[in-house]
Formats: structure tokens, C-alpha cells, sequence
């Protein structure tokens, strides 16, 4: 009974076909201001394979091994952020990457939250332009002249 069973199970598996074993992963790689990065190097480590985005700054894996896959997203300044994604059977998986700002990722190498890091920063640099522009707005008034409500 055992090797009916052993036998049957050989059979099955012979009988799936190799491409429903294998799914695809593609993405796009963006800065931390949402913008698509042309050029940036992708590489899934385990499986020893590499492709780099194109101008749209999207990437693309076809028939990869079904499961989850850690990700390495190099920029031409070595800088390599990870992250991971799970690739199905059969079909096609999406895992869409934000790369942190130079100064998010040197705060976390100093121990910070890299995500607190780079809203920090965003928030700062928001608050620079607001400033800036507030600055120009006064400096372009002319002096007005202030009612004495005081009696």
C-alpha cells in the first residue's frame, strides 16, 4: 500500500509542469521623494540573479522559485538597502521599493529609525521652503503703518 502511494505521489509530481513552479517579481524603485530611479542595480542574492531598472525605474524577474526572496537594491554609490517579497506559484508579484534619503540612512547607522529619519527630514525641508517663503513675502512688503488701539 505504502509504495502505491509513493508511486502515485511520483506520478503527480511528474505530471505538473516546470513553469508552475516558477512565478515572476517585477517593481519600481523610487527615491525617498517618489521618484523613479533609472540605473539602480536589483539583485535577488540567493538565486545569484541580478537586473538593473530602466528609465522608468522599473524591474522585472520571470520565473523565479515560488516562495519568499530577500531583495538587494544597490544605487552606483554602493549604498544597498534589503527588503523582501513572496513570489507565488504561478503569476506575477509586485513589491514596489522606496529607497531612504543619504541622511535617513546615516541616522540609521547611528541608531535612529530610518522611516522617523527620512519623514524628519522631509518634514525639515518642507519647513525650509515654508520658511524661505515667508522670508521673500515680508521682505517684499512695504512697512504698513499699525493703527494705536491704545488710546
Amino acid at each position: 500500500m505504502i509504495r502505491i502511494a509513493l508511486f502515485a505521489s511520483a506520478v503527480a509530481l511528474a505530471a505538473v509542469p516546470v513553469g508552475a513552479l516558477a512565478g515572476d517579481l517585477s517593481g519600481t524603485v523610487r527615491d525617498s521623494a517618489a521618484t523613479p530611479v533609472a540605473g539602480v542595480t536589483v539583485t535577488i542574492p540567493a538565486l545569484g540573479v541580478t537586473t538593473t531598472t530602466d528609465a522608468e525605474g522599473t524591474y522585472r524577474f520571470e520565473g523565479l522559485q515560488a516562495g519568499e526572496h530577500r531583495i538587494a537594491v544597490e544605487l552606483a554609490d554602493d549604498a544597498r538597502q534589503f527588503t523582501t517579497a513572496q513570489v507565488p506559484l504561478t503569476g506575477e508579484a509586485t513589491r514596489n521599493v522606496f529607497l531612504y534619503s543619504r541622511t535617513a540612512l546615516d541616522h540609521a547607522r547611528d541608531g535612529l529609525n530610518p522611516v522617523e529619519a527620512m519623514l524628519a527630514d522631509m518634514l525639515m525641508a518642507q519647513a525650509w521652503d515654508e520658511a524661505s517663503e515667508l522670508a521673500a513675502q515680508a521682505e517684499s512688503r512695504e512697512e504698513q503703518a499699525w493703527t494705536d488701539y491704545a488710546g
